[in-house]
């Protein structure tokens, strides 16, 4: 069966294939060469099978095969990585706040590339990136006013809050702000009271016969990502958007009495969240394009940011406007957790008041730094497992994202262990620490768009872990469907965070325990939380994101109390979230683990049965939502459900052959892993999602109404949103439902015949 396979290949991709095995890894950084000693493994192993016999190296470790995708390697990197060194890491990380475009982000960075390099990678540098930033006018702090009729100012919003301490913040803490809001001064005496800020928001306001055009309105955070919320306010033409924090959210039993930090988890009353609200990730100057030195810069008036003055406030601020505006009431369902009565506007209770938002923001282009470390592969050094955070934070950070930056510094200290012990993986690992991602993921989407047919070709997958704990009663995870199998096997190596609660393996505590945050176990919900984002969705690699997530049946809110505020200190983690950092332990275990399977196996371990589960649930969704509404139209979804019958045949088809196999020489091996490789890279298209051309995944995507909510079939889903909700005129918008539908179906075919046997296509 093997010859017969390596027939149909061809003598042309057999010396393609061999050549490439001679590649190093190609990030401008050099080349690795492999030991006598690893050189040799590597003839030998083409005789043997990683899927039916026990394979050693060199010093006698045992290599993933079979039923086991982690081999020695697993179990000393479990052994090696160390809760108390993470919290040493989280104390250095939240010692200052560490804003990007700032001299202390770019220490961190200076910091972690002399660390990597101390700890045994083979290569690590600073991959700058000059990018647009916007940062407050330290000399113009923004603020909201609140002025009587007589123009005298009757309240003033905090720029900071209140430390806990007594004693000021450095300048490494920002004042209030929402990065990319542009500068603008707005004088009104009317209000509008948005709810959450979501779409139907905004029409249920207009359906009371409030009017939101040329109007400031405020809106709560949470319930979806907050530069939707800004667009929404664009979309139905206000002047400008303030964005508070209500305790229903933030500290809902505040009217009780109930403490806040530092005695809980639950927000002080001058908690300021700040925040970036673009709604298109990366560079906004360079939009498709790196932002090298020398690259044409979109004017600023042509760039896709956000248009009105938007500002942050906490609700301590917040309560002094809501209780001066006027007219109905608000639904219950809208009501906050102030003790005030919540109303809609527009006008002010008090005749000739006025409310006065000064924005003062400034956008100007700065360095933003990626730190990238490489571990060399010894067979396949082209090949790259990428580990990916961000390490930015508007303050201190403790959760976001330096609880996983802690983590991820320990599982490279770990893995530079396995080296010094002569340990070396098939593929090359790459562990990235990137900048500015809480302005938009700039430091990975530059990255990617810089090597992006690098990566397009040789990219395994991407795993993300951008906050690692914002709770402790089990994890959330996302992953595309060819992560699930590596997932799941993982859990079962990776020990239970607290034996106590009678869970012996992190599998049977995420398997067994409450998952109201995600019932199914593994969902697909990517979205546009993290900086997974330019990797799925520009250029398909397979993507996973996980976090430790509190029990949502307890508990009611949509972001953690002290998200983005001053308060989410060292403090809060050590003494409150995970004081012996066992949970930190468990998801960097899991982290771990999922990164040496992928770049140890000689086969990867994919299974495309899970694609297959992923594409009838996409097209079961449609006819659940559309497919009455489609039938009416004419337009059947027969022919995606016979791509997907056919999909589901080779896929069966590639696993009985794997499964079947008893001797995997190399490139045999290269073959079978580059049709894994290439799947998910087929739900990419050129052209992009219809109305958002940079988000070339047409499978995985975002709401076009709320970055953190994930759909599949995006283009699909955006064409029948503007077809179900038009007015008149229709039957074009029907004929791009239609249009979308068959680029869906073109991208399943295309993985398809990725997955057919080299000589059957």
């Amino acid at each position: 069966m093997v010859a017969r396979v390596l027939q149909g290949v061809g003598v042309g991709a057999l010396m393609v294939a061999a050549l490439s095995l001679l590649l190093a890894l190609n990030l401008n950084l050099g080349s690795f060469t492999p030991s006598p000693a690893s050189a040799e493994i590597s003839c030998s192993s083409s005789r043997r099978s990683p899927l039916t016999t026990v394979e050693e190296d060199a010093l006698g470790r045992v290599k993933p095969s079979g039923d086991d995708y982690f081999g020695t390697a697993g179990e000393e990197l479990i052994n090696e990585m160390k809760a108390d060194n993470m919290e040493k890491n989280l104390r250095y990380l939240t010692s200052q706040g560490h804003m990007a475009g700032t001299k202390q982000d770019l220490e961190q960075a200076e910091y972690l590339k002399k660390l990597w390099l101390e700890q045994g990678l083979d290569q690590v540098f600073l991959q700058p990136y000059t990018v647009q930033l916007s940062h407050p006018d330290l000399s113009k702090p923004n603020k909201v006013y609140l002025m009587d009729d007589e123009g005298q100012v009757k309240f003033t919003s905090s720029i900071l809050e209140d430390p806990l301490d007594g004693v000021d913040y450095d300048d490494s803490i920002p004042p209030a702000f929402l990065a990319f809001s542009p500068a603008g001064t707005i004088v009104t005496n009317e209000l509008v009271y948005v709810n959450y800020g979501l779409y139907e928001d905004f029409e249920a306001v207009e359906a009371a016969g409030i009017k939101v055009k040329g109007r400031l309105v405020i809106a709560k955070f949470g319930q979806g990502f907050r530069g939707d919320k800004v667009q929404n306010a664009e979309r139905f033409n206000a002047s400008g958007i303030i964005i508070y924090t209500d305790p229903s959210d933030y500290h809902p039993d505040l009217e009780q009495g109930g403490a806040a930090y530092p005695n809980s988890f639950w927000l002080p009353e001058s908690g300021i969240q700040r925040g970036s609200i673009v709604w298109h990730d990366g560079d906004p100057t360079t939009p498709l394009y790196p932002a090298l030195d020398g690259m044409y810069r979109v004017p600023d008036e042509q760039t896709d940011t956000p248009r009105i003055p938007a500002h942050t406030l906490s609700y301590n601020d917040a309560r002094k406007l809501l209780v001066n505006i006027g007219g109905e009431e608000v639904p219950p369902a809208w009501r906050g957790g102030l003790n005030i009565t919540y109303r809609m506007g527009p006008q002010l209770v008090r005749p000739g008041w006025t409310v006065k938002l000064e924005v003062h923001n400034i956008k100007h282009l700065v360095p933003t730094y990626n730190v990238i470390g490489v571990i060399h592969g010894s067979e396949e050094p082209d090949r790259y497992v990428i580990y990916g955070n961000h390490r930015d934070s508007w303050t201190f950070g403790s959760c976001d994202p330096s609880s996983a930056t802690a983590v991820q510094m320990e599982m490279v200290r770990a893995y530079g262990q396995l080296l010094r012990n002569g340990w070396r993986p098939r593929r090359s690992m790459v562990f990235g620490s990137w900048g500015a991602g809480e302005y938009g993921f700039f430091g990975p989407w530059e990255w990617v768009e810089e090597y992006l047919k690098v990566f397009e070709m040789r990219a395994v997958a991407h795993l993300n872990v951008d906050l690692a704990i914002i709770g402790t009663y089990n994890m959330l995870i996302s992953a595309t469907p060819l992560l699930h199998k590596i997932i799941k096997e993982a859990t079962k190596r990776t020990p239970a965070p607290d034996p106590s609660l009678g869970y012996t393996t992190l599998w049977e505590h995420w398997s067994q325990r409450l998952r109201a945050a995600s019932p199914d176990l593994l969902d697909y919900n990517l979205a546009s939380l993290s900086e997974h984002s330019p990797f799925y969705q520009h250029i398909g690699v397979p993507t996973s994101y996980m976090v430790w997530e509190i029990n949502f049946e307890e508990y009611n809110w949509s972001d953690y109390p002290l998200y983005h505020t001053t308060y989410e200190d060292f403090d809060a983690v050590k003494n409150i979230l995970d004081p012996e950092f066992r949970y930190h332990l468990a998801i960097g275990r899991l982290w771990a683990l999922m990164g040496i399977g992928l770049a140890d196996a000689k086969i990867l371990p994919m299974d495309p049965d899970d694609e297959t589960v992923m594409l009838r649930k996409m097209v079961a969704d449609l006819k659940a939502e559309y497919g009455d509404t489609l039938q009416e139209k004419g337009i059947s979804l027969a022919h995606l459900d016979t791509v997907v019958n056919r999909f589901d045949e080779v896929a069966k088809t590639f696993i009985t052959h794997v499964n079947n196999l008893t001797d995997v020489p190399l490139l045999l091996a290269r073959q079978l892993n580059d049709q894994l490789l290439l799947l998910e890279k087929c739900y990419t298209n050129e052209a992009g999602s219809y109305l958002r051309p940079h988000v070339k995944n047409l499978m995985f995507g975002t709401s076009n109404f709320n970055q953190y909510e994930g759909w599949l079939a995006p283009g699909v889903r955006d064409a029948l949103w503007e077809a179900t909700h038009c007015q008149e005129s229709c039957d074009h918008h029907w004929q791009v439902v239609q249009h979308q539908l068959s680029l869906l179906q073109y991208v399943i075919n295309s993985a398809v015949l990725t997955m057919k046997d080299i000589r059957y296509i």
